[in-house]
């Protein structure tokens, strides 16, 4: 019986598809460890400006805890609830980005609010702040 050798060529070129390989899955990797780092960020710049929108709204609603939300903001407010919807800017209009949301609720005798903002595109909830209870400002 006679035993045939392998030639050189089947040794390189085995090595080089398992280099081929191993550079592909290496490249699936990165490129998927860039999308979610992609997709923080947005997260994370989203949230600031929620944030931005947020805090003069939780300051406003902390100083004024006896003022009816009617009165701070007449937009689509009924007595124990408010709900708006902001831009990047923080300007208020019809098809919005964010969709700020403030519940007002009475527990023995005190009043307290819980503020949202919310991303329209897919209804995350990007900041809330809560209980906000009055005592600032006298």
């Amino acid at each position: 019986m006679k035993i045939r050798q392998r030639s050189s060529s089947f040794y390189f070129l085995s090595e080089l598809l398992f280099v081929i390989l191993c550079f592909a899955l290496g490249s699936v990797l990165c490129v998927r460890l860039f999308a979610l780092a992609s997709a923080r960020h947005h997260l994370a710049l989203d949230q600031n400006q929620a944030l931005r929108l947020a805090q003069p709204l939780a300051e406003q609603l902390r100083t004024h805890s006896d003022t009816p939300l009617t009165t701070l903001w007449p937009q689509q407010c009924e007595p124990e609830a408010c709900l708006w919807q902001s831009d990047e800017s923080g300007k208020l209009q019809e098809n919005g980005v964010y969709q700020i949301e403030i519940e007002r609720s009475v527990h023995n005798e005190e009043k307290a609010a819980v503020l949202r903002v919310v991303r329209v595109k897919d209804g995350r909830i990007l900041v809330e702040i809560g209980p906000i209870t009055g005592g600032g400002k006298s």
